[in-house]
């Protein structure tokens, strides 16, 4: 295990390597990717509008970090769920406190009170801070469960080359591959936990952009999409085959969970496809994916999506994707019938 000292020094040569050769470099330390003390700002927010709305009187804020003391707020009635934001607002924090006033709202964030309200008449708001535990976290495996990582050591991978245990997670550095277990099955369901690193200066897929391959080939895609709208391209999607059907991610440097149940292509007696693999997501308890059918393999390349699914068993394959730095850890699955 490598101290943290040795990990500053590995990312400002991973600076040095990645300007070389023209890609974006990444400009943080391990210690503020995860830092241990959580932004002030940053989260899910959670409360009620004053008496004067008896709608719809509940009202939520998920608050994105954007670097350099501004923020993205987005005020909603209700939290994971596809409703359509009220407003989402641009602003810098200033002396501890943010603060906005625009398109008919106006707030501020002082401490853990988040206030405000709407037009200048007596609608008003309170929120708190609201921390969300994925139910399933931490859950151990069960008795018949065949155990990836635990926490100990990678000895159930491959490409293990620039992975580093860090307490019991795993943390793909520069260079790294994807990690590739050694075993290959079909039909399972797979127990992961992953968090996104907190680089509030990236944007789109270079935010924590990674992935969890179920027989080597259909990914269910991991990133930093927290406050975003839940593309087919972000984090719970079947890469570019189906959106989530809500964005449950949590903000960076969170702990989340996958459970995901995988059922692999069926032939007929002439090989060919009678139905297509298929998988169910719950992200952090919620279904994001029920029983979705996989038409064409996880590839960037349409020629590479049209090839026909996988007939032998495949491994489980954890992306490292370059130097994002995510963490994964408690991974397990149990084979199905």
């Amino acid at each position: 295990m490598m101290k943290r000292t040795m990990y500053r020094i590995i990312a400002v040569a991973a600076l040095f390597g990645l300007v070389a050769t023209g890609v974006q470099a990444q400009r943080f330390t391990v210690e503020e990717m995860f830092p241990e003390e959580p932004d002030p700002f940053m989260g899910n927010w959670r409360g009620r509008w004053s008496e004067e709305e008896d709608v719809d009187p509940e009202i939520t804020a998920q608050v994105i970090s954007l670097g350099r003391d501004r923020y993205e707020i987005r005020l909603a009635p209700m939290l994971f769920m596809r409703a359509r934001p009220l407003v989402t607002i641009e602003a810098r924090a200033e002396d501890g406190v943010l603060r906005f006033d625009e398109q008919h709202y106006h707030g501020e964030i002082r401490g853990d009170r988040f206030t405000g309200g709407r037009g200048r008449g007596r609608t008003t708001f309170e929120m708190t801070r609201c921390t969300y535990a994925p139910p399933r976290l931490g859950a151990p495996p069960p008795e018949n469960a065949i155990v990836l990582f635990d926490g100990t050591n990678l000895d159930a991978w491959e490409n293990t080359e620039n992975w580093e245990i860090v307490d019991d997670a795993v943390m793909a550095l520069p260079d790294s591959d994807d990690l590739v277990s050694k075993q290959s099955f079909k039909d399972v369901k797979l127990h992961v936990e992953f968090r996104t690193p907190y680089q509030p200066t990236e944007r789109g897929q270079s935010r924590g952009n990674s992935g969890v391959f179920l027989q080597d080939i259909y990914e269910v895609q991991v990133l930093d999409s927290y406050g975003l709208e839940g593309y087919y391209d972000e984090c719970g999607a079947l890469y570019k085959v189906s959106a989530p059907y809500v964005n449950a991610t949590l903000p960076p440097a969170e702990w989340q969970t996958f459970e995901i149940t995988y059922r692999a292509a069926r032939f007929d007696e002439d090989g060919e496809v009678v139905d297509y693999p298929r998988m169910t997501v719950l992200h952090n308890g919620y279904i994001v994916q029920h029983e979705q059918a996989m038409p064409w393999r996880t590839a960037w390349r349409e020629r590479d999506r049209l090839q026909p699914p996988p007939t032998e068993p495949g491994p489980i394959r954890l992306q490292s994707h370059r130097a994002y730095y995510v963490q994964f850890r408690n991974v397990w699955l149990v084979e199905l019938d």
